[in-house]
C-alpha cells in the first residue's frame, strides 16, 4: 500500500489564497448598481443597506430584467380600470362588472424550494386580487422547466406543480387551466418558473 507524504506546512502556507469577491457581488449587486446605491445615498453603503437594496433590487422584487419588455405592452384603454402600478389590473367587462388580472413569476422562490415556492406565488397573487375588492374565481397557471429527463428538473416540476394546486385548493380556488413546456434553455438556467394567471369578478 503506498501512501503520499504529507506535504510541509512551509509549502501551503506559501500558497496565495484568492480573496473572495467584494459582498455587493456576493449579494448579486453589479458593479454599475453598487455605483448607483452610493450616488442615492451619498456614500458608500454599509453592510446592512447593502443587504436590503440586493434584496429590494433583486429580479423577485423588481422585475428589473422584465420591465424593458413589459412596458412595451398596451397598459390604458377606454375599458382600463385599473393599469400598472396597482396591486391587479382591472378591465371593465360592461353592466358594471370588471374582472381583475394578476401574472406573477416566481422563479428564484421555486427553484429554492419548489413547493413553498410556487405555493407562495399563488398566495401573493390571491392577496393581490383581494386588495382590489375582487374575489378569486380562478387559477390558471404557465409553467417553464428544462429537460424533462433530468432529474433536478422532475423535481422542480412535482414541487412547483403540487405547490400552486396545493394552496389554491386551501382557499377553494381551483385551478382550471394551464401549460407546461419544456426548453433546454431552461435548463441552463435550471430554474422554475411558475407564472400564475389569476381571474376575478366583482361589481
Amino acid at each position: 500500500m503506498t501512501t503520499l507524504a504529507a506535504r510541509p506546512a512551509q509549502e501551503l502556507a506559501a500558497e496565495p489564497v484568492p480573496d473572495p469577491p467584494p459582498l455587493h457581488r456576493r449579494l448579486g449587486v453589479t458593479d454599475d448598481e453598487l455605483g448607483a446605491i452610493e450616488g442615492r445615498l451619498g456614500r458608500a453603503p454599509n453592510d446592512l443597506e447593502l443587504a436590503i437594496f440586493s434584496v429590494m433590487w433583486s429580479e423577485h422584487c423588481s422585475y428589473k430584467s422584465s420591465k424593458p419588455l413589459l412596458r412595451t405592452l398596451p397598459t390604458a384603454g377606454a375599458d382600463v380600470v385599473a393599469g400598472p402600478g396597482e396591486n391587479a389590473g382591472v378591465i371593465a367587462i360592461g353592466d358594471g362588472q370588471a374582472v381583475a388580472f394578476k401574472i406573477e413569476s416566481h422563479n428564484h422562490p421555486s427553484a429554492v424550494e419548489p413547493y413553498q415556492g410556487a405555493a407562495t406565488g399563488v398566495g401573493g397573487i390571491l392577496r393581490d386580487i383581494f386588495t382590489m375588492g375582487a374575489r378569486p374565481i380562478a387559477v390558471l397557471d404557465a409553467l417553464r422547466f428544462g429537460d424533462p429527463g433530468d432529474a433536478r428538473t422532475r423535481h422542480l416540476l412535482r414541487g412547483v406543480v403540487s405547490g400552486v394546486g396545493g394552496y389554491g385548493n386551501c382557499v377553494g380556488v381551483p385551478t382550471i387551466g394551464g401549460e407546461l413546456v419544456s426548453a433546454l434553455v431552461q435548463q441552463a438556467r435550471q430554474r422554475a418558473r411558475a407564472a400564475g394567471r389569476f381571474a376575478s369578478v366583482f361589481g
